[in-house]
């Protein structure tokens, strides 16, 4: 018996749901938790508290339609991929370089601040790029003499 299309990539788009998912669970509790309990200026908190709640719908929006099998869906985890990649590079340059967003908005010892957010922006990068992974392996188009 032969199986439908879909069934030969079953569970790339959950996989990718799950970690765009889990994403946005990150970047909305920053948004919603941390924010604003930083001593961050208020002009810029009342920027980014809506950009990042924002953001972290979209992640949630995005793993919603991956697991419907909407097509639109794998490029929006490709732009939530690219966006977070890239702000998180932003702040691993800019901690690395000196101007360090960690340890003026933690209650933690400098060190500590630092070692946390660094691994806290790694870990996002990754988990946004196997998600892209995913999502992109997931709707790949078909060649004529490929079963999968």
């Amino acid at each position: 018996m032969a199986l439908p299309r879909y069934a030969y990539r079953r569970g790339t788009r959950g996989f990718a749901a799950l970690l765009i998912g889990l994403a946005g669970c990150v970047v909305s509790a920053v948004g919603i938790a941390v924010l604003p309990e930083s001593n961050l200026d208020r002009l810029a908190l009342s920027w980014l508290i809506p950009l990042a709640a924002s953001f972290g719908i979209a992640h949630f929006v995005a793993a919603y339609g991956l697991l419907a099998r909407r097509s639109w869906s794998a490029a929006l985890t490709g732009y939530l991929a690219a966006i977070g990649t890239g702000t998180a590079v932003y702040g691993l340059l800019a901690t690395l370089t000196g101007l360090d967003p960690f340890v003026a908005t933690s209650t933690l010892p400098a060190d500590q601040a630092r070692a946390d957010g660094l691994g806290l922006l790694a870990w996002m990068i990754g988990l946004w790029l196997v998600a892209a992974r995913f999502a992109w392996r997931a709707f790949r188009p078909e060649s004529a003499g490929d079963p999968r």
